[in-house]
């Protein structure tokens, strides 16, 4: 896995550069320590009224990868999102007032994942998110309308006036 590029909403890498260098260091090494190889499956799609056996992602396969680095390096992995609620949503991982949410998905899904960043943060349970999506490119070796970081990057801006959380989005790519 390869960090392709970085976007930061409202200074979120400032903020971790500063004050969290080592959770920030962490979350780095983890995206670029996982191989995308093993996590390639074989499935069959729909292609003009034929079904075809293609080589896909498996985002179930990615998300466990990433959560054993997470975990061995500290990381809570499925936390609930707000610690003092009888919520029962649960974030990717946290550590101290970060929370990261990985997003293989559904492109519908990442505005999941803010909304999970709102609630941590509006119960001061976090400070800043990490939104980790494929680029465009590996979005497609996933399957269809999957969350993509030239969409999310695009997109997040023009809701300035309702998501105030700094975001730092990681897109990743094989």
């Amino acid at each position: 896995m390869k960090i392709a590029a970085t976007y930061s909403y409202r200074h979120a890498l400032a903020i971790l550069e500063k004050e969290y260098p080592r959770e920030l260091k962490e979350v780095l090494q983890t995206l670029k320590s996982v191989d995308f190889v093993p996590l390639v499956e074989i499935k069959s799609r729909s292609r003009g009224g034929k079904v075809v056996m293609v080589k896909s992602i498996s985002p179930a396969k990615t998300n466990r990868a990433l959560y054993q680095v997470l975990k061995a390096k500290g990381w809570a992995v499925t936390p609930k999102i707000i610690s003092e609620s009888e919520s029962n949503l649960a974030a990717d991982a946290k550590k101290g007032k970060i929370q990261i949410e990985i997003q293989f998905g559904n492109m519908a899904r990442w505005y999941t994942d803010v909304f999970k960043f709102l609630l941590s943060y509006s119960a001061n349970d976090i400070e800043v998110g990490i939104l980790v999506v494929p680029m465009q490119a590996t979005a497609k070796k996933i399957d269809e309308n999957v969350a993509y970081y030239e969409r999310v990057v695009r997109e997040l801006p023009h809701a300035k006036m309702g998501i105030t959380i700094p975001i730092l989005v990681a897109g990743i790519s094989d």
